[in-house]
């Protein structure tokens, strides 16, 4: 590291430095050190310790000096990364070191890159982090040629290791751009048989990749890890085929304890910690689906808990992200979770500008205290309905169902001409029409409209009947919140 420390000292301009030993004011050995690294340029650890523990008593021992050397040296090695913009959160060790290199490579500081750099390179290799090993070899071939020019067979060789990297690093991409092909496909519609179909299709070719690179065990994660993420999301596949499902995240577990350092789908730092904590989001879906709704909220329990252990990281969330937790605990009526949850989903929106474009947060805060009355009922229903209706005037065609959400909460609320105005939108009326069940929220609204509690018992009783005939989650649910709306309004 002394000569790391040589390297980074070097870089820093006359007001730098002066900010540097303005910062250590404070540390007498770290003056002296800056001081000897002013006049010598590289000092050794024996120099060091010469130089800095002097007038120590002659009984100290020589290993407590040379620690305390090595802790003062670590503490300025780190302020010198942060000062050259080296040392992030963002990035890895490995990233911070394969900078480090690029900076030797432009000092003309080839034999120590490469001691270096061979290092860095088998751990890369090791790892499977392709995302480095490009570069990182175009600068372990550079050395070799400004240092060691006369040893072509190792040149020859990283030559063909860069191929083998570069070929690597456009599986990797392609594995990835597999997942987002899947990403754009339920944006466009989750319920398209075709998607049934692409998802096959894809698995069968990153199954075969894979099995052709088992010296790289990334690729069988990613495989994993895909099969079973974007298989969970899939209704069918869950109902059909989730047999499936447990075989890719029984692998897939298996594969994580195997390959503890291996990325799978992002390489940032600690990505094994982001990998866990967005596994269990895919769990509580895959749950979510198999009409597990305790399962599913342990999930997003274990989630939390794992956000609470690592309160520090920086974790990547989407509108997406926000929107399946919200939905599994709605499916296991945590109506107060919901809320949380979509408070969270407001401070996303309002920081990302996507309040006008996405389902805003509001429509979720409806949801929750549908579910929650009337044990604690919102102070001004009338705000959230003309909020929610106001978002409708510019809404997309796949806005029906937040008509009847907003409808429902309306008629809840003795809102009921604003309800009848919702229920009875075209569309929404429209989708009713090809469901399998015919009871509905509209009907409901117009027994309320009418004052008929015995009519409205009646109702109840048929929902009840309906929903132990069937098997289909989605009309399962819609008929409990559907009994649960037509109990809160008998009086």
């Amino acid at each position: 590291m002394n000569k790391e420390i040589e390297q980074l000292y070097e870089e820093l301009s006359i007001n730098e430095k002066e900010r540097l030993r303005a910062h250590f004011s404070k540390s007498p050995k770290m003056q002296l050190y800056l001081e000897a690294l002013d006049q010598l340029g590289f000092v050794s650890t024996t120099k060091a310790i010469q130089i800095l523990y002097e007038t120590e008593p002659e009984r100290t021992d020589e290993r407590i000096l040379i620690n305390r050397f090595y802790k003062l040296r670590r503490v300025l090695y780190l302020h010198l990364l942060q000062n050259l913009k080296k040392y992030s959160k963002g990035l890895t060790a490995e990233e911070t070191e394969l900078n480090f290199l690029r900076l030797l490579s432009l000092k003309n500081e080839h034999a120590y890159l490469l001691d270096k750099a061979l290092v860095l390179e088998k751990k890369c290799w090791e790892d499977n982090t392709f995302e480095l090993l490009p570069d990182l070899i175009h600068l372990i071939i550079l050395a070799l040629h400004a240092h060691q020019s006369h040893n072509v067979a190792m040149i020859r060789t990283y030559v063909e290791k860069l191929d083998t990297a570069n070929e690597l690093l456009y599986t990797l991409n392609q594995f990835k751009n597999y997942v987002n092909i899947f990403r754009v496909e339920f944006i466009d519609g989750i319920h398209d048989d075709g998607i049934m179909e692409q998802y096959h299709q894809i698995l069968k070719k990153m199954r075969r990749k894979a099995n052709s690179l088992k010296a790289y065990p990334r690729f069988k994660l990613l495989y994993h890890y895909t099969g079973f993420s974007i298989g969970s999301l899939l209704q069918k596949i869950v109902h059909d085929k989730s047999n499936i499902l447990v075989r890719h995240l029984n692998q897939l577990d298996k594969l994580l304890k195997e390959c503890l350092t291996i990325p799978i789908l992002t390489y940032c730092s600690n990505h094994r910690i982001h990998d866990t904590i967005s596994l269990e989001i895919k769990k509580a879906v895959y749950w979510y689906n198999k009409q597990e709704p305790k399962k599913s909220y342990q999930a997003i329990e274990k989630y939390e808990a794992f956000r609470t252990a690592y309160p520090t990281l920086y974790l990547s969330e989407t509108g997406s992200t926000f929107y399946n937790i919200i939905l599994c605990c709605l499916g296991a009526k945590e109506y107060q979770a919901v809320l949380a949850y979509a408070q969270r989903l407001k401070n996303f929106q309002l920081t990302n500008a996507a309040v006008k474009e996405e389902t805003p947060y509001y429509i979720f805060e409806i949801l929750a205290y549908t579910g929650l009355y009337p044990s604690v009922k919102h102070e001004d229903p009338a705000r959230l309905i003309q909020a929610g209706r106001a978002f409708l005037k510019n809404a997309d065609e796949w806005s029906t169902w937040i008509y009847e959400a907003i409808g429902s909460f309306a008629l809840l609320y003795g809102c009921l001409e604003e309800s009848k105005a919702l229920l009875e939108y075209p569309l929404l009326k429209a989708e009713y029409e090809q469901l399998e069940t015919k009871i509905f929220a509209l009907d409901l609204l117009y027994l309320v409209m009418d004052g008929d509690q015995k009519r409205i018992r009646t109702f109840i009783q048929q929902i009840k009947k309906e929903r132990q005939n069937t098997t289909r989650r989605d009309i399962s649910l819609h008929l409990r919140d559907l009994e649960k709306l037509a109990l809160n309004c008998l009086k």
